[in-house]
């Protein structure tokens, strides 16, 4: 079961994180306090969707 979580994570999470770190030089967070963190990381996560939005209306 546990390896069925990990599998599945590698897919569905990393990847997003991948991206921030590579083509957006998002490494770290600017902020402390877990609201202003989850704040930010919304921002940046929704810079990556905007960014697949964009390419998929493009084609």
């Amino acid at each position: 079961k546990t390896g069925e979580i990990y599998g599945r994570r590698k897919i569905d999470v990393e990847p997003v994180f991948g991206f921030l770190k590579a083509n957006l030089g998002f490494t770290r967070l600017s902020v402390r306090g877990q609201e202003r963190v989850q704040n930010e990381m919304g921002f940046a996560l929704m810079a990556v969707n905007l960014r697949k939005l964009t390419a998929r209306n493009a084609t």
